[in-house]
């Protein structure tokens, strides 16, 4: 016990067998400490080498000295001045890792003051202890409405995650600094005021009184400013005005009509009472039934009897809620807004906002029903979208709540929020059912009201909902990343609103709302690059999967198109094209004999006609044209419908009936050559004999340009006496296969004439 050895250290005990039982806990302690000073001597010793991985510690000396008390240690000393030396530069060392000098708080600094340089403190010894010296000024500077501002710069600056910054401002926040409002100068309007309430004894004010305070200031200007400030903080529960003040700030009893509030109050109690006696019965053992409506009686029993099942199982933890009284009482409320709210109706999930509405009014028993009924019926005006299934699946009302929890929880903790996603249990299921009741199925009842004073209190008229479902989320955080399994995930959430402090939750909800509705400048929380990045990963990924699958599906759905059309459509086609091709060949190049024929015998007659025809056929070939290109963006639309649709079926019906269409094409066109083909040789002013409609193949597809062999099936099919029409519409048609004879100037025309106008072919047909 004499000696212990740390390092390679020894311990020396002056003073006997007494002095090292004495200095036995603290010898192994203090050759700790001086191994320590050893190797930071040599480090500081220039030119020294780097210290081995294990070093021995110079000797330590327990001296045990008779009249001076507890034991004291000391560097060994050799008889030279290195010991003295070495000690010297340790003691210069460690006086640079002391903690920076702190100063003192200003003496007026008040308790928040104190609370936000606690936390200033706590932030500058991890991230800048330099900065430490500027406590005082920064606390000064940014004390009140601007702390979030604070927080946010220091974030952004530090590269803290945001979660982080939610924790610094929930410990610092000012409950005199109307943060929940956005119009800053609104925000400074009700502060200002807020301080004149409190007068010089600021510090020493209660809560109650204060509410007392704002009170009477509305009744007097007529305003509920400062006392839904004071509300959004919280109304203590000993005071016994929640009731008062939720009646004031729901619009019960609206405070710019305080003085008529007796009257108010008055009427419409007996206003329920009336809608009461007339849609229901109450016994005296306060069984509920319905009066006789005539052929809606049994509907509304059947009404009665769906609101009366979900009553007899709400808050059945608590004493209150089992007594018949209470139960009937919620019962005949819901029943009568029911019937005054068709639009609405009884939806599940109203008993439980019912409840906390009854328990709160309960202070005056006689008069808590009705009471209740009125603040219901306001506060459903609010958020009764949540409740009607038409708003479903729009963003309005309950489901843009729940997205905005979600866009918030993105922002603030992307890391949280992506494990959800992976672990495919997004939180809204559990979303919906919080913002749709504002909690009233899931917290227990003294904390509820309490939310519901923030709720209530809030100018932005619930949306203080979506801020206290973000915190709440958050403040499970370790047990949500803890595990990937769905069930467990599930669990946790579920049990979160009854298992959670909420008076840690509210002041995570402060802290985010003050973030929210701040003046962003600078804008916070940003999107941090790398989640950018692994966003657009995840997009990549999806994008490329979704994308496989169609390929896939497009790969099968060709397949079979293309089978279909080889098995069916394809030889009728080719074969209809060959022979078309044929027809066209042939007829050009006669025509164009003929026609070269017709222009010498009837130059005199030719120029006035075709100079007319030209005319009038030159912008009818621009809209055939126009009309040939509309026909061929659809056709292209429509390849594209088959290919990503995979509607084989729709696809071979379309194209086997492309065959039809081009038989009436021909058919029009020829009765318009035969038309043409008089004109010229009718005097002007004689009457026109209507022409006989030639006969036409089969089909003509468009692409009979391409022509064919088949002159046995041309030789079947008559010509029309057309030379003026068919030779320059031949040509125009058949190409280069015509020969020159067959070209549009050969022939002396200027543009090719045409009877067919757009009009006349259905776009679908073409």
């Amino acid at each position: 016990a004499a000696s212990a050895s740390q390092g390679g250290a020894s311990v020396n005990v002056r003073g006997g067998a007494g002095g090292a039982a004495a200095a036995k806990a603290t010898g192994a302690e203090a050759s700790d400490i001086e191994a320590e000073y050893a190797m930071l001597s040599q480090q500081l010793q220039p030119g020294s080498a780097p210290p081995p991985a294990t070093l021995s510690a110079p000797a330590a000396q327990v001296v045990s000295p008779s009249q001076h008390g507890a034991p004291t240690f000391s560097l060994a000393d050799d008889g030279d001045d290195d010991a003295l030396e070495a000690e010297s530069e340790d003691m210069h060392f460690a006086s640079e890792l002391r903690q920076p000098q702190i100063p003192p708080p200003l003496e007026h600094f008040t308790a928040e003051d104190l609370g936000l340089r606690q936390a200033l403190q706590e932030f500058y010894l991890q991230y800048n202890p330099d900065n430490l010296v500027n406590l005082n000024t920064i606390v000064g500077k940014y004390a009140g409405r601007n702390v979030s501002h604070l927080w946010a710069s220091l974030a952004l600056k530090y590269d803290l995650p945001a979660r982080e910054a939610i924790e610094s401002l929930s410990r610092s926040t000012y409950g005199a600094a109307a943060y929940e409002y956005d119009n800053e100068d609104q925000g400074i309007h009700l502060e200002e005021a807020l301080k004149e309430l409190s007068g010089a004894d600021a510090g020493k004010v209660s809560r109650t009184e204060l509410l007392q305070r704002a009170i009477r200031r509305g009744a007097s200007d007529g305003s509920d400013g400062l006392l839904r400030m004071l509300c959004f903080r919280g109304i203590p529960d000993e005071s016994a005005l929640r009731p008062q003040i939720w009646k004031a700030l729901l619009g019960y009893l609206p405070m710019a009509r305080h003085s008529e509030w007796g009257a108010l109050q008055g009427e419409k109690r007996a206003l329920y009472a009336s809608y009461k006696q007339e849609m229901l019965s109450v016994s005296e053992d306060h069984q509920v039934e319905v009066q006789d409506a005539g052929a809606k009686t049994v509907e509304l029993k059947e009404l009665l009897q769906e609101i009366k099942n979900d009553v007899d199982r709400t808050r059945r933890e608590f004493e209150f809620f089992r007594r018949p009284a209470t139960r009937g009482a919620l019962l005949a409320l819901l029943f009568v807004y029911a019937r005054l709210n068709p639009g609405v109706r009884y939806v599940q999930g109203m008993n439980e906002i019912g409840a906390v509405l009854l328990w709160v009014m309960s202070v005056d028993p006689e008069c808590a029903e009705a009471d209740a009924f009125w603040c219901f019926s306001e506060l459903l005006v609010e958020i009764k979208e949540g409740f009607m299934q038409a708003l479903d699946h729009t963003g309005e009302g309950v489901h843009g709540l729940v997205a905005g929890v979600t866009n918030l929880l993105r922002m603030y903790d992307p890391e949280l929020a992506r494990h959800l996603q992976r672990c495919d249990l997004p939180p809204v299921v559990f979303l919906v059912r919080w913002c749709t009741v504002l909690f009233a199925q899931d917290a227990t009842l003294p904390d509820l009201v309490r939310l519901w004073d923030s709720f209530i209190g809030d100018p932005r008229r619930f949306q203080f909902v979506i801020h206290i479902c973000l915190a709440l989320i958050m403040s499970r955080r370790d047990d949500l990343m803890r595990t990937d399994k769905q069930f467990e995930l599930a669990e946790v959430l579920q049990a979160a609103p009854r298992e959670a402090d909420f008076e840690v939750v509210l002041r995570k909800a402060s802290a985010i709302c003050a973030f929210e509705r701040r003046a962003q400048t600078p804008p916070f929380p940003p999107k941090p690059k790398p989640q950018v990045v692994e966003d657009f990963s995840e997009w990549a990924e999806n994008a490329a999967r979704v994308a496989q699958e169609a390929a896939l599906k497009a790969s099968v759905t060709a397949d079979n198109i293309s089978r279909r059309l080889e098995e069916t459509i394809a030889p009728a086609v080719v074969e209809k094209v060959g022979q078309a091709g044929d027809i066209v060949a042939v007829a050009a190049s006669e025509a164009a004999q003929k026609a070269q024929v017709w222009l010498e015998e009837t130059a005199p007659a030719r120029k006035e006609v075709l100079d007319q025809a030209s005319r009038h056929l030159s912008s009818l070939w621009t809209s055939v044209r126009a009309t040939g290109a509309a026909a061929a963006s659809r056709g292209e639309r429509l390849a594209e419908e088959y290919k990503e649709s995979g509607a084989a079926e729709a696809a071979a019906a379309r194209l086997s009936g492309f065959s039809g269409t081009a038989s009436s094409f021909w058919a029009r066109t020829t009765a318009a050559a035969a038309a043409f083909a008089a004109e010229p040789s009718t005097p002007p002013g004689a009457a026109r004999t209507p022409p006989a409609p030639a006969s036409a193949p089969a089909a003509v597809p468009a692409a009979a340009a391409a022509g064919g062999s088949q002159a046995r099936f041309a030789q079947q099919q008559p010509v029309p006496e057309a030379p003026q029409f068919v030779a320059p519409v031949a040509a125009a048609v058949a190409g280069p296969a015509a020969g020159p004879a067959a070209s549009p100037k050969a022939a002396g025309v200027s543009q090719v004439p045409m009877l067919i106008t757009a009009d006349a072919i259905p776009e679908d047909e073409v």
